[in-house]
């Protein structure tokens, strides 16, 4: 999770089936049986948000976390965590399967930090239970991470950026038989008003929900889920090229290098508020706004004004439509990458992350 605008959440119901029949999720009964593909509904806030429920221990506690391929640890509250202002907290004192670990941690990300310590778990999402998973309870978190609708964050990357060499869930999920490959996608419905927001698969994806074939980008570097852009380009303005990006759904927006995104802006005309400085575009140009074109893997990827427009109220009261461009200036320095193509890229391109053949797949989502 690098710098994380407007944190994202994850709402979860689901599946587990190689035939992705729908279930709610439930512990797997037959523990030795044939490696499943197992799927979780999310539930979309606001375009910005998406949480995922899972449980740890036994009797199952209950947690809500943010599904992050921009991370490798898993972390939630400790109930030893007094300042904790979260939902839920895990009391290990609680669970018959908790085994002691006590190696101290400390995890920064863009938008804040925590340190607690290390201990060890049932782990269960979507129907699977992941044994001797270990994770982080966290004993001190900053303030931002407060008051949210999350309790912690599930990361999704690759072991070499786990922090204290934690081996990360995806990575016990295969070992231990339960996905038939380290393979995971992302579907996520950008319609705000919609029950259903989308749906994350461990084990490979869902042709349900995206339209035509994969364009593949090799991993180029194993650690983030990072691949090259070799353009990217608007309205005649070119903002990107053979560039460094990560595919990040632990982020909202697209982020970029600033001098970039301000081009980008003047390339779709977009405009500051006298009021706030907030960057806009009047809502009712977002049909005709230029396209904004990536490309990837030998193919074009186009999002247009209606994919990275955002909608929301502003002004007095918070009273009027406002549409924002859904981008982020970041400046990572020379040895990371150099964009993070968030939610708003990931809700237009059904998303695969393929860890046993290093790619990142994109498709047109339904």
């Amino acid at each position: 999770m690098f710098s994380k605008f407007l944190i994202v959440a994850l709402c979860l119901v689901a599946i587990v089936s190689a035939d992705f029949v729908r279930m709610k999720v439930q512990k797997v009964k037959h523990r030795n049986a044939k490696a499943r593909s197992g799927s979780v509904a999310l539930s979309n806030v606001k375009d910005l948000s998406y949480y995922a429920a899972i449980t740890i221990g036994t009797p199952a506690q209950p947690f809500n976390v943010i599904l992050d391929t921009g991370s490798s640890n898993l972390w939630i509250p400790s109930s030893s965590c007094s300042g904790c202002e979260v939902p839920n907290t895990y009391d290990s004192s609680a669970s018959s399967t908790y085994v002691p670990n006590g190696e101290s941690f400390v995890i920064y990300y863009g938008s804040g930090a925590l340190q607690g310590f290390l201990s060890q778990d049932t782990v269960t999402i979507a129907g699977m239970s992941i044994k001797n998973q270990v994770f982080a309870e966290a004993t001190s978190i900053s303030s931002n991470f407060d008051d949210q609708k999350y309790d912690g964050i599930l990361g999704l990357g690759y072991k070499s950026i786990a922090q204290d060499g934690v081996t990360p869930v995806l990575y016990n999920m295969y070992s231990q038989g339960l996905i038939p490959a380290p393979v995971f996608s992302f579907y996520l419905n950008r319609d705000e008003s919609a029950a259903f927001g989308g749906e994350v698969v461990f084990g490979g994806s869902d042709p349900n929900y995206y339209s035509g074939s994969f364009t593949y980008a090799p991993v180029t570097k194993e650690g983030y889920w990072q691949f090259t852009v070799t353009q990217g380009s608007v309205n005649g303005y070119t903002f990107c090229s053979g560039c460094q990006a990560i595919a990040d759904s632990g982020t909202s927006l697209i982020a970029g290098p600033s001098d970039a995104i301000e081009g980008i802006y003047k390339a779709i005309g977009a405009s500051s508020s006298l009021l706030d400085s907030t960057v806009h575009v009047s809502c009712d140009d977002v049909d005709s706004l230029p396209p904004i074109q990536f490309n990837i893997g030998g193919n074009t990827l186009t999002l247009q004004g209606s994919d990275y427009i955002i909608k929301t109220k502003g002004g007095l009261f918070n009273l009027f439509n406002i549409c924002m461009p859904g981008f982020e200036s970041i400046d990572m320095g020379s040895d990371g990458p150099s964009w993070i193509l968030g939610d708003v890229f990931m809700g237009k391109y059904y998303t695969e992350f393929d860890m046993k053949n290093n790619r990142v797949g994109f498709a047109t989502a339904k």
